[in-house]
Order: structure tokens, then C-alpha cells, then sequence
């Protein structure tokens, strides 16, 4: 699979987790801590759906159940 596909596919899983959780995957966020601006972009960019999307393509990715 090339990485194009690869980065598609992270950003359909990620749209999904989002969704799962009960968040809006276009929905604009911005997190502030105090004056700190940690994180600004998308819902679905955000890094714990990133993460869980890259579990995801990994674990279906991988050679199939023996």
C-alpha cells in the first residue's frame, strides 16, 4: 500500500473515532491552558483520535489471525 492511501485511510479512521466519542470531526477546536495554546485545528486532528486511528490501521493492516 502506498502512503498516500496509508494517510487517507489515518484520516477516515480518525474522523471515526471522533464521531465515536460524541465530537463533530469538522468542529474547530481550540484548547487554551491559561494563555498556552495547545492544540487549534480540527476535531478529528486532535492527537488522542490520531493516535487511536494509527492503532487502528496497524491492527488492520496486519497479517490476518492465524
Amino acid at each position: 500500500m502506498i502512503h498516500v492511501d496509508r494517510i487517507a485511510y489515518i484520516e477516515v479512521l480518525a474522523r471515526m473515532a471522533a464521531r465515536l466519542s460524541g465530537r463533530d470531526p469538522d468542529q474547530h477546536v481550540c484548547l487554551r491552558l491559561g494563555e498556552f495554546v495547545a492544540f487549534n485545528d480540527l476535531m478529528w486532528r486532535y492527537p488522542d483520535f490520531l493516535a487511536r486511528a494509527e492503532a487502528a490501521y496497524a491492527a488492520l493492516d496486519g497479517p490476518p489471525p492465524a
